[in-house]
């Protein structure tokens, strides 16, 4: 079935491709099979980028963006996850809950919704298209959004008037590499020893015939084992194990330069994990209770898996004056995870009770279970056209985003005789549907003195439908507050208004203002009812006004720099918050129900600073990445006025240095040393919260080049740091220890 699917999709994207006449913007040629190619000469701000939906060098953007194109990516190894593709990026944070499910972006201290159905605050785009939003794996990219890279723009601040819903912070737009019209194509083969993971992925690149070429993405991924197990079910909770494809073909005739796609995905991926940590002498833990770092003895098995199947069709059309650009793209996403609401087996809570560590009557449930199910469709279709005349520059665009998800969660427990219920179903179905159109305008009142103004109007309009039932009679239980029936209808006028100087030839200043807006919703997983502050079913957008300065260039040869300074005024801040239940809450002693609220007005603030430069050694190359960003935040009206806002460390920087030597012919030594941390900050949006961790990685690869083909040997997180990933009052979640690994590549 799985195989008549995906050829279904295949078949249902040349469909689309033939009937649809507009779709998206395919991507430059020469910076997506930058992989056969060393990084040692890339990002000195040539590279050709859609920062603004038209093409232009990376150094004419009057905006703080970067690219991550595919020569570093396959120089540092690649990615699999949003951390890894992100650790260079300054002011952008990788919110890490263990799970690619429920784990999180944020740039420029935008606010985060991590476990709750919220959208994201940050755009999340593929090829251009929005993939993000949905009940649960809506705010991050899926681990097919990794497989075959082309480049990857990270735009930072605000976006919202050429991309729309979520982009406060900023947006990142991984595009996928294009078919070629020459026969090429790569393959590796990694294998990580405490993990017991092996990864083979690879591409093949055919020409069919002149101006057709079809592209095959595929990967194969294995992993039982892991850092964290879970011995009452014998599983590891970062088992990863399933397949991703992608199929391309691409027509580029005349002025018509068309792709279309068809991808699927079938994942088990890491799921939810975390230590209960309680110190002695809490109430009804007289003893204290804390579970091994890395072994929790959960009666509930751990499972989290993740499908996804997609098609898009992309087009440019060139018609001598301007060009005609569009997206169709359509995604599903299924997503499931299993959560063991008390963290504890039968067994374990006996023995616990035994030697004193939990009290007699401390009200556990060992039964208490949370399994979470999302189905979500997005269809999407940008249109746009571009063109430049004279001094002046224009683009017109509109574009439609449809969204159906369907959501469920299970809730179990030990029957009573006073509740004999063995819990409930909580399904809901969320529909949003959102139309916008946008353009922008600019003039080069001088040569060296440009002004741009863009524009987007958006109507958005959202239902819910939301139902508790109880699981033994599937009756409606909870009564009049379990049924939800709302809707939100919502207008919003984003803008961005940029002066942009020619300092020299080789140096742009530039200042901007623009607003952005995040999209409300509804909260649809519902409190236990015994919850000291139950959670709110409906919650507003958050606007934001962000002001910038900013300078960039290349001043020296194979040398780019970029430094920006930005300031940010949010109205109706969309934060998370709980329901107060916990383990050590004898009125509600089950795992905290996060949830989205409003949490009043907000300011945030920052600097960020890269640079990067090429060099030679000897015979040899090589390139070093610098990047740094300060940002902080507070809230300044409301019930929360005066506290730091949550998940904005102090402080993020990274070092990526590069290294390529010959020593004969076709031998050419390679190596890559990547390094990032974070100091400071908030975890949570309370007056009681812990500060971040404070962490340095270190990634390190050597090994050596013959022709088309190479072996190296790394080891990610060499020093072994493991640091909190979040912490709770009773939860602690832990970073992934070191990890050595051998990778084989061949390309041809």
């Amino acid at each position: 079935m799985r195989g008549t699917a995906h050829l279904l999709y295949c078949s249902a994207a040349v469909w689309t491709a033939m009937a649809t006449p507009a779709f998206a913007q395919a991507v430059d040629d020469e910076a997506e099979t930058a992989t056969q190619d060393s990084a040692a000469d890339t990002n000195d701000g040539s590279i050709v980028v859609t920062a603004r939906r038209r093409e232009e060098r990376l150094a004419d953007v009057p905006s703080a963006a970067s690219v991550i194109d595919a020569a570093s990516l396959y120089d540092r190894g690649g990615a699999t996850g949003s951390g890894e593709l992100l650790a260079d990026q300054p002011s952008v944070r990788f919110n890490n809950l263990n799970s690619s499910i429920t784990s999180e972006i944020s740039i420029r201290a935008s606010s985060t919704a991590r476990a709750t159905n919220g959208d994201p605050s940050i755009g999340l785009y593929r090829n251009g298209a929005y993939i993000g939003g949905g009940a649960i794996g809506g705010r991050n990219f899926t681990r097919l959004d990794f497989l075959d890279i082309g480049r990857v723009e990270v735009l930072r601040g605000t976006q919202g008037a050429l991309y729309g819903r979520n982009a406060v912070g900023g947006a990142i737009n991984i595009i996928s590499a294009a078919p070629e019209f020459d026969l090429s194509g790569w393959g590796s083969v990694r294998y990580t020893f405490e993990n017991n993971a092996l990864q083979v992925q690879g591409a093949v690149n055919v020409p069919v015939a002149d101006g057709l070429a079809f592209r095959l993405s595929g990967e194969l991924v294995e992993q039982d084992d892991g850092f964290f197990y879970n011995p009452d079910n014998d599983v590891y909770f970062d088992q990863q194990k399933g397949h991703g494809l992608r199929g391309q073909l691409r027509l580029n005739r005349g002025p018509v330069d068309l792709t279309i796609m068809a991808e699927t995905q079938s994942f088990t991926v890491p799921t939810i994990h975390y230590q209960i940590f309680i110190p002695a002498g809490t109430p009804g833990f007289p003893g204290g209770y804390a579970q091994d770092r890395f072994n929790y003895p959960w009666n509930t098995a751990p499972r989290a898996t993740q499908d996804v199947d997609g098609l898009q069709a992309l087009l440019k059309i060139d018609l001598g004056g301007a060009e005609l650009s569009g997206t169709t793209s359509y995604r599903r996403r299924h997503s499931e995870y299993d959560l063991d609401n008390d963290a504890i087996s039968p067994a374990e809570l006996a023995r616990a009770r035994a030697a004193g560590q939990i009290g007699a009557a401390t009200p556990l449930d060992p039964s208490s279970a949370s399994f979470i199910v999302d189905t979500t469709d997005i269809f999407s279709q940008d249109l746009h056209i571009s063109g430049k005349s004279g001094r002046l520059t224009w683009l017109a665009g509109a574009d439609a985003y449809i969204l159906d998800s369907d959501f469920s969660v299970t809730t179990t427990r030990t029957p009573t005789p006073a509740n004999p219920s063995p819990g409930n179903i909580a399904p809901a179905r969320l529909n949003f549907e959102s139309y916008a159109a946008y353009g922008s305008l600019g003039y080069d009142l001088t040569d060296s003195l440009n002004l741009t103004g863009e524009l987007r109007y958006t109507r958005d309009s959202r239902t819910i439908t939301a139902r508790l039932f109880d699981l033994a009679t599937l009756l409606p239980t909870g009564g009049p507050s379990r049924i939800i029936d709302d809707s939100i209808t919502a207008d919003n006028l984003s803008y961005n208004a940029t002066l942009a100087y020619k300092v020299t030839p080789d140096i742009l200043a530039y200042g901007k203002v623009g607003s952005s807006y995040r999209a409300g919703g509804f909260n649809t997983r519902l409190s236990d009812p015994r919850a000291p502050r139950p959670v709110e079913v409906l919650f507003g957008n958050e606007k934001s006004t962000s002001y910038e300065l900013g300078f960039k260039g290349s001043p020296v040869r194979r040398g780019y720099f970029a430094i920006a300074g930005y300031f940010t005024k949010l109205e109706d801040l969309i934060a998370q918050v709980d329901d107060g239940c916990a383990l050590t809450n004898a009125a509600c002693p089950v795992a905290a129900v996060a949830y989205l609220t409003n949490a009043g007005d907000a300011e945030s603030w920052g600097i960020e600073a890269e640079y990067s430069q090429g060099f030679d050694l000897g015979d040899g190359s090589g390139r070093l990445a610098l990047s740094g960003s300060h940002q902080g935040g507070e809230v300044k009206s409301g019930r929360f006025v005066g506290l730091d806002l949550a998940q904005v460390p102090d402080w993020l920087a990274s070092a990526n240095l590069n290294l390529r030597y010959p020593v004969s012919r076709d031998v050419t030594l390679i190596s890559n040393v990547l390094v990032n941390g974070q100091w400071g900050g908030k975890q949570e949006l309370t007056a009681t919260s812990v500060d971040l961790d404070d962490y340095v990685l270190v990634n390190l690869r050597l090994g050596v080049d013959v022709g088309g083909f190479s072996i190296s040997a790394f080891a990610n997180n060499v020093f072994d740091k493991v640091y909190f990933v979040a912490q709770a009052p009773t939860i602690n979640r832990y970073s992934q220890p070191r990890v050595f690994g051998v990778e084989a590549r061949a390309r041809f």
